[in-house]
């Protein structure tokens, strides 16, 4: 990836923002107050919309590799573990762990931005958009089924 900043030519390179991990339990807060739906929602498609960007770092690399290209993608956007269970095409299952969001909103509430991430990569990296199931919803762990629509 380009340096954030070039300082040679006085410009950013990157069109990724790097915010404050605070301002994601910000964002979640704000959106309780205009209903549960609608709130997860529009984080899904803030996380989709971040996803989207990141995936544009990695599809160069091509898709033969989905397991190791996941791994990289996520591990650059710093929002947990990701452990790639089933990489088919059409049915990709990750398990996340030590999770950004569930530090910030609760581990009884659904992980909508990192879902939308993650599916915002895939479909950046795949080309084809993909529903998207939060199958377990634990303490520490969450698992995300993402099927070909």
């Amino acid at each position: 990836m380009d340096d954030f900043y070039d300082t040679d030519i006085g410009v950013q390179t990157s069109d990724i923002l790097v915010l404050p991990s605070a301002f994601l339990g910000t964002l979640w807060s704000e959106l309780q107050n205009i209903g549960a739906e609608k709130a997860r929602s529009i984080m899904f498609n803030c996380g989709h919309s971040v996803g989207s960007s990141l995936s544009v770092n990695y599809v160069e690399m091509g898709t033969e590799d989905l397991d190791m290209i996941l791994n990289q993608a996520w591990a650059e956007a710093g929002l947990g573990h990701l452990f790639v269970i089933d990489s088919n095409r059409d049915h990709i299952v990750v398990k996340l762990e030590n999770m950004l969001e569930i530090g910030i909103i609760g581990a009884g509430n659904n992980c909508d931005f990192t879902a939308g991430c993650l599916a915002g990569v895939l479909e950046g990296l795949l080309q084809q958009p993909y529903s998207v199931v939060e199958e377990m919803v634990g303490e520490e762990t969450r698992l995300f089924r993402f099927d070909k629509k």
